[in-house]
């Protein structure tokens, strides 16, 4: 295979809006004393994570996915419906887009304008930017968008002979801010900055400012051995940009160099700070390892990764922030790159998964998490030039995965042979035939293959990455168009040594692969079997005694899982996120005097790990406000809808609300009908909303005063699979 030359993205960076939320009731935190036997870990917490200079901004739970739905196909309607109720994602977050354009494949202009610029601009209308990371899309959207206009653009002859003017929708999206500025630079094949690289990319020099020639000279400087000249040049840089911890720890190493253990260790603990997680570094590093018995560093050390360092560790993803040269967070003002990860639930095709098969996966998937299931890595070493590609990373992955306690096996045919358990398989070969097998796809398994074709599907031939679905995966990924076997237009095999470090699905696809931008990426972006998210709960709800009130108190879960201590809390209200806190036991919120009807809170907590894994609780709470609450309550449901809602009967609805002027009802932010006055019933025509559950939201009016109701849930059609 010929080896290409990468090229760094370098590119405008238009800035995204993040606008603020506008509910703003007081927050309180209630006293505790901390037992003592966690006196020690929460030292080290606080030391490695809460003060940090790095926010909890990133890691994926529900309330970080936005859900596009086709408003015109009751199949993508149907999709959808069902992902929502799997992964309890809040309703402001689904965007239904009318006029959607049919077929496989569309046009740059058109994708920007009839898809990708509709659903940010409802993004930034409904408040919701700040806390958006993944964008999926539901069943029935074009896979694939002809690009030639960026690929015009492109000057080197080795790119443009081998990147195709042919783009993903996912991979399309995840570069969103070069598609809005017409920019063809996410077409370089090191155009993804969140991928991780060799471990050394941590020490490249990322500025492309006049801290570039500061970088430059302070490596020198080391390398001449004049080291307490060096040390001060990283010491300015490291007070000039706080979110690049990689500049402590160059700091710390000239410190220490030039013996100045005191400061040496305080930029040791400042790189930790700002999420620097390689013991195994520290300790390798001759002139740091001497001064980790320092006993603020010796509490937090046990805290940190010890993982093998040929590669980058796992981070999880961001979007409020961008990404640098050297893969770090980096604020946008100053240069990052952001990105917005993608994915398609499903991919409903004559080729592709039938309907029935797409929710079955999608519902497996939401099953998965925090299961750690037992089963080994499996990588593909045939003779085949798509098995080749991917040969010089494997050793790293096994050795990587090995260290970390998993099981792992090569296999030389183009499947496995071996009988048993399965939590990832890489394969690479043009044709498959994964049923009947010895082994066994074990739920919150990712495969995927390194083929031509497997994303295309117009066309015949080479095994479709939805066969990996319906296999037991619950993401895989293919190609829209030939990619030549490039390793960096597929996932490296690092990406299930991230997975199993505890990465959703989607945050370790990304993570993979440098140039994603024709890899069509379709499953459960929130499948994380080995996520270590904190071992609690939320408890919410109304105090009434005195001045009213909302209570948040977290309780343990008791489940026997590894698992993180919560690092911070963040609270949403309506589907806003309204405030980040510390760890505290319990939050109360003061409510507005004129608040009214049904608030929907969501409490999720973020743990005090490298992975940054969350988990989120919401309730729908009756505030009983001084207008009355609306109530729905379904009379009649729907029957025989047949899978995809288009022969379902129509849903009977009373509605009640004392003195109210009017009262509508509401599915994913769309008016269905409503009644005059305050009591009444609706007949909901149900055909044209697709099967699986639908929320039914009443809303009522009191002249400009809108009040909330619980939602009233029709569970519809549920295919039928083993239990």
């Amino acid at each position: 295979m010929r080896t290409l030359p990468v090229q760094i993205l370098a590119a405008d960076r238009p800035s995204i809006r993040r606008p603020g939320t506008v509910w703003p009731p007081n927050v309180r935190f209630s006293a505790v004393r901390t037992p003592s036997h966690m006196a020690g870990i929460l030292l080290a917490i606080l030391i490695a994570t809460v003060a940090t200079c790095r926010p909890a901004q990133a890691g994926l739970s529900s309330e970080n996915v936005v859900v596009v739905v086709n408003g015109d196909s009751p199949v993508s309607r149907t999709v959808a419906n069902h992902y929502i109720a799997f992964r309890d994602i809040p309703t402001h977050n689904v965007i239904v887009l009318r006029e959607v354009p049919e077929g496989t494949r569309v046009e740059l202009a058109v994708f920007r304008d009839k898809i990708l610029r509709p659903l940010l601009e409802q993004i930034d209308a409904r408040g919701i930017a700040n806390q958006v990371r993944v964008i999926a899309y539901s069943a029935d959207f074009p896979t694939a968008v002809g690009v030639a206009e960026h690929h015009a653009q492109i000057e080197d002859p080795n790119v443009k002979k081998y990147q195709k003017p042919i783009a993903a929708i996912t991979g399309l999206t995840f570069f969103y801010k070069f598609v809005l500025a017409d920019k063809g630079d996410y077409l370089n094949f090191g155009s993804n900055l969140y991928a991780r690289g060799r471990f050394d990319r941590h020490f490249i020099n990322p500025f492309s400012d006049d801290s570039k020639e500061q970088y430059d000279k302070a490596v020198t400087l080391l390398k001449e051995e004049k080291f307490a000249e060096s040390a001060e040049i990283w010491q300015q840089l490291v007070d000039a940009h706080e979110s690049l911890p990689a500049l402590a720890i160059r700091a710390a190493e000239a410190y220490s160099l030039s013996e100045q253990d005191v400061k040496a260790v305080e930029m040791i603990r400042a790189a930790i700070k700002r999420g620097w997680w390689s013991a195994t570094y520290l300790k390798q590093t001759a002139c740091l390892d001497r001064l980790l018995s320092d006993s603020q560093l010796a509490k937090v050390l046990p805290y940190l990764d010890e993982s093998p360092i040929a590669w980058q560790g796992p981070e999880p993803f961001s979007s409020s922030v961008g990404w640098n040269l050297a893969g770090h967070r980096m604020p946008l003002k100053q240069g990052g790159v952001p990105y917005l990860c993608s994915c398609a639930l499903a991919v409903v095709e004559p080729r592709g998964n039938t309907l029935d098969q797409a929710v079955e996966v999608l519902r497996r998937a939401s099953r998965c998490d925090r299961t750690f299931p037992a089963g080994r890595f499996a990588f593909g070493a045939n003779g085949d030039v798509r098995a080749k590609t991917r040969f010089a990373g494997i050793a790293d992955a096994m050795v990587y995965l090995q260290e970390n306690q998993f099981e792992t096996e090569v296999f030389s045919d183009r499947l496995p042979d071996d009988e048993g358990a399965i939590v990832g398989m890489m394969v690479g070969a043009p044709n498959v035939t994964l049923s009947p097998s010895r082994w066994q796809l074990v739920p919150g398994a990712i495969a995927e293959n390194l083929t031509s074709f497997g994303g295309a599907f117009e066309q015949n031939g080479q095994t479709k990455l939805t066969e990996f679905l319906e296999a037991g995966a619950v993401m895989s990924s293919g190609s829209v168009a030939e990619p030549y076997s490039l390793q960096v237009k597929f996932p490296t095999p690092m990406m299930y040594g991230y997975y199993a470090k505890g990465l959703s699905a989607i945050e370790a696809y990304y993570q993979s692969v440098m140039s994603p931008y024709q890899l069509l990426i379709v499953g459960d972006p929130l499948a994380q079997p080995f996520s270590k998210a904190p071992n609690e709960l939320v408890d919410i709800r109304l105090l009434t005694d005195g001045k009213k009130r909302l209570r948040l108190s977290r309780k343990s879960l008791q489940i026997n899982v590894p698992n993180t201590p919560t690092r911070s809390i963040e609270i949403s209200i309506d589907g806003r996120l309204f405030r980040t806190t510390p760890p505290v036991p319990n939050i109360e919120l003061n409510l507005p005097e004129d608040s009214s009807g049904v608030m929907e809170v969501r409490a999720t907590l973020a743990g005090a790990n490298r992975t940054e894994p969350r988990v989120s609780f919401s309730e729908q709470v009756d505030i009983q406000g001084k207008h009355p609450t609306p109530t729905a309550e379904i009379k009649t449901a729907r029957t025989d809808d047949g899978g995809d809602g288009t022969e379902a009967s129509a849903i009977d609805l009373e509605l009640i609300c004392p003195g109210a002027d009017r009262i509508e009802v509401h599915h994913l932010n769309e008016v269905l009908g409503q009644i005059d006055g305050d009591q009444g019933m609706l007949e909901i025509q149900t055909e044209r909303l697709g099967g699986g559950p639908l929320r039914l939201r009443p809303v009522a009016f009191f002249g400009d005063t809108r009040v909330l109701g619980k939602t009233a849930v029709d569970q519809g059609h549920s295919p039928a699979v083993e239990p």
